[in-house]
């Protein structure tokens, strides 16, 4: 069992990861070649090239995948760097990237379980996908045994760097639809590597951001990957309930590196809306903002950007903070959202009305709080008990829940 500072570190180490990546020309490897002796720690950047144009694909099919070194915890642990089709929030083809990776050996009959992870913020620029980094990336340095944890229980983990991060294109920051698609292709693409042994049965784990966009996936999953057999969601400090956040974070001043001034610049890009609801030093940092990954714009100066709760009184972005947010539809399978009482980013209210606001759409949810966790420490509080979650929606344990009758 994985316990203590690991855990509670590898969102730290996601968030803080180096914006950084390889040159070389990139291999073009049919999907079911084993990974080399010497496969490359990361993908070159040439990996992310893009055909223009994009030949059409089906949701989830991979463009190209190349095996890189998988996980030191787990020798002879295969992994992948993967581009592959998915739909973007207006339903046009896109190509995202991310990262696979399996355990040693040939797969069961039937195939392995997938945990298809959603990652924390990381920015808005291409270099902060967090597959640039390789099996590293996917849970940052510090989360080498909480990957070595899942593939000693025999899962395959899908991490997907969403739409934009990695792949031309803008980033859709906390967009619902792009990044629930992006998430559930990316499961899909793991199918089709055949050394991975995945099969359709699928767990679906984020956090922070990531939480939101394994809420959407969950929720998209009947209707857009009917293929997949959704066995448990779990959200840690899912930064899912969008317009709560907003008025709960209030009308003091937030910086370059909150998640209302990415959402703002995100979503300016995506729905043309004008960026008049930043501050004036807000407006100057935008193409910053753009281009630059969390870390960088932490070390520059602060600088007050946007007042949240204007994002509930400018027009249109109250309609847009209720189309992102997930609970629009019931998706019956058992989540967990966990939450600390001393979160600093999402504040533990939001989760509150979140796992309501799921109750009341007839979803069966647990929703776990955890005294004194913070936004990285919930990782650590709670990581016990997530793995034994998900090893009880693997092997068909009922789910409890605290929705109220």
């Amino acid at each position: 069992m994985l316990r203590g500072k690991p855990l509670a570190l590898l969102l730290a180490g996601m968030l803080l990861a180096a914006c950084s990546g390889g040159h070389a020309s990139p291999a073009r490897p049919s999907p079911g070649t084993a990974a080399p002796a010497a496969a490359p720690n990361r993908p070159p950047d040439g990996f992310y090239t893009v055909p223009d144009p994009l030949p059409a694909g089906r949701p989830g099919a991979l463009i190209r995948a190349l095996p890189i070194a998988g996980s030191s915890q787990v020798p002879g642990s295969r992994a992948w760097a993967i581009l592959y089709h998915s739909r973007s929030f207006d339903g046009h083809d896109v190509a995202v990237s991310g990262t696979v990776l399996a355990p040693p050996g040939p797969g069961p009959a039937g195939g392995r379980p997938v945990l298809a992870w959603g990652h924390g913020a990381t920015g808005l620029a291409d270099q902060c996908a967090p597959s640039h980094h390789g099996v590293i990336g996917i849970f940052g340095p510090a989360g080498s045994r909480w990957l070595g944890e899942l593939l000693q229980r025999g899962l395959v983990v899908a991490a997907t760097d969403y739409q934009g991060l990695g792949t031309p294109g803008l980033a859709r920051f906390s967009i619902g639809l792009a990044a629930g698609h992006a998430v559930l292709d990316a499961a899909r693409a793991a199918r089709q590597l055949t050394d991975a042994g995945a099969s359709g049965r699928v767990v679906l784990v984020g956090h922070s951001e990531g939480g939101h966009a394994v809420l959407w996936a969950a929720e998209l999953a009947p209707s857009y990957a009917p293929q997949l057999q959704l066995v448990g969601v779990a959200a840690i400090a899912p930064a899912a309930d969008l317009p709560e956040l907003v008025r709960l974070a209030g009308n003091r001043p937030a910086s370059v590196t909150s998640g209302a001034m990415l959402l703002v610049v995100a979503w300016s890009d995506a729905y043309r809306a004008p960026l008049d609801v930043l501050l004036p030093a807000g407006r100057t940092a935008a193409a910053r903002v753009r281009s630059s990954c969390l870390e960088e714009l932490a070390a520059g100066p602060a600088v007050a950007a946007v007042r949240p709760t204007d994002l509930l009184k400018v027009t249109p972005w109250p309609t847009l903070l209720a189309r992102n947010t997930p609970g629009h539809a019931a998706t019956r399978v058992p989540m967990l959202i966990t939450q600390g009482t001393a979160d600093e980013r999402v504040a533990p209210a939001s989760n509150r009305s979140m796992a309501a606001r799921l109750c009341r759409a007839g979803d069966r949810v647990q929703l776990r709080t955890y005294a004194n966790a913070d936004h990285l420490g919930i990782i650590d509080a709670a990581g016990d008990d997530l793995l034994a979650w998900l090893s009880d929606r693997l092997t068909g344990r009922l789910a409890r829940s605290t929705c109220q009758p």
